[in-house]
């Protein structure tokens, strides 16, 4: 293995732990206690806060999973990978699609709603903010799980 192979793996991996992370974080222990803690105007407030700080690195995780992505995907042969890395990228793809539009809808949906206090809308997007992020989060994990062991569960091991 090259150092320049090592270093694409490494961010891929760190950009994999910022982004699954920071979903499972988000579904599993900040919601819950906002959900507790907060009434649901000031739940609101404070999740957009907290998506106004997290997209931005999950955006630079997309784009380091990318590049590192495909470094590794040419370093191991392009089309002669096994089955598990063409998984892989295909879930990459829907998982990137996904966020994009988690951006693009909901999120803008639900920014705006706070913005005129229409606090209906801008509970309904933290709603499907909350389905896609749990999609994403799901699909990161077996990406995961297809990293680790994947090659090894192709061969039948």
């Amino acid at each position: 293995m090259t150092i320049k192979l090592a270093l694409s793996l490494a961010f891929h991996q760190l950009a994999t732990i910022v982004w699954i992370g920071g979903m499972f974080f988000a579904h599993f222990a900040l919601r819950p206690t906002l959900k507790e803690s907060l009434e649901p105007a000031d739940r609101i407030r404070v999740a957009l806060g907290v998506f106004g700080r997290f997209f931005p690195w999950v955006w630079l995780s997309i784009i380091a999973l990318w590049l590192s992505g495909g470094w590794v995907f040419a370093t191991m042969g392009g089309a002669q990978v096994g089955l598990h890395v063409h998984l892989m990228v295909g879930i990459a793809l829907l998982m990137t699609l996904v966020f994009v539009y988690l951006v693009a809808a909901p999120y803008r949906r639900m920014k705006s709603a706070v913005i005129g206090e229409d606090w209906k809308t801008a509970g309904a997007s933290f709603t499907r903010i909350r389905v896609l992020m749990a999609l994403n989060l799901m699909l990161g994990l077996i990406n995961a799980v297809l990293g680790s062991v994947g090659g090894l569960l192709m061969a039948g091991y």
